[in-house]
């Protein structure tokens, strides 16, 4: 089926409208990444079946699309593990996999290993190794200073219904509880 300019009077087909949309979509894509657009490109080019052979521009929009994610979050995963990385980092590897020339990629995996030497590895709360080592030793400085940020351990939790005179803490619902009870009982 032909579609008809309306400007120009010329002939062309849905496909032609649909890669030329495709492109407008690509550059916007490619032009995101400011200064570091043509190291971009280069970087899907390591899509081609072969060194120089070409990527469409379908495929190329995808990828960017996919590299887009990795750059706005840093977050990747490499063998079921989650990595955080920083933008410079993302540059890095991507010089590094256009340096080597290599081609034929089907996934972003080849830069993805190279960003796990320098990611750090975070946890399932999207903390980092060092954050929740840090987390670790604020409780443990907490805990040392007398502050209880934890649940209290089931010794504790006896020693407080006895002091309560309770067996079960719903007992308590509903209940005015004497401050001085209280008072002297430590953790």
């Amino acid at each position: 089926m032909k579609l008809t300019c309306p400007y120009c009077n010329n002939k062309f087909s849905i496909d032609e409208s649909r890669r030329t949309e495709v492109l407008c979509d690509l550059m916007k894509a490619v032009a995101g990444f400011g200064e570091h657009c043509d190291l971009v490109w280069e970087y899907t080019g390591a899509f081609a079946a072969g060194l120089l052979g070409p990527v469409s521009p379908a495929k190329r929009l995808r990828i960017v699309g996919e590299l887009r994610r990795l750059w706005s979050s840093g977050v990747f995963r490499v063998q079921g593990k989650r990595y955080r990385t920083t933008r410079d980092k993302i540059i890095d590897g991507m010089r590094t996999v256009c340096d080597l020339e290599k081609h034929g990629f089907r996934n972003h995996n080849y830069l993805k290993r190279v960003l796990v030497q320098d990611a750090e590895r975070i946890s399932a709360e999207g903390m980092t190794a060092a954050e929740e080592k840090r987390r670790e030793e604020d409780k443990r400085v907490k805990r040392s200073e007398g502050e209880n940020t934890e649940t209290l351990t089931p010794e504790a939790m006896a020693q407080l219904k006895k002091k309560l005179g309770v067996t079960r803490f719903s007992e308590l619902i509903g209940k005015n509880i004497k401050e001085k009870k209280l008072d002297n009982f430590s953790v």
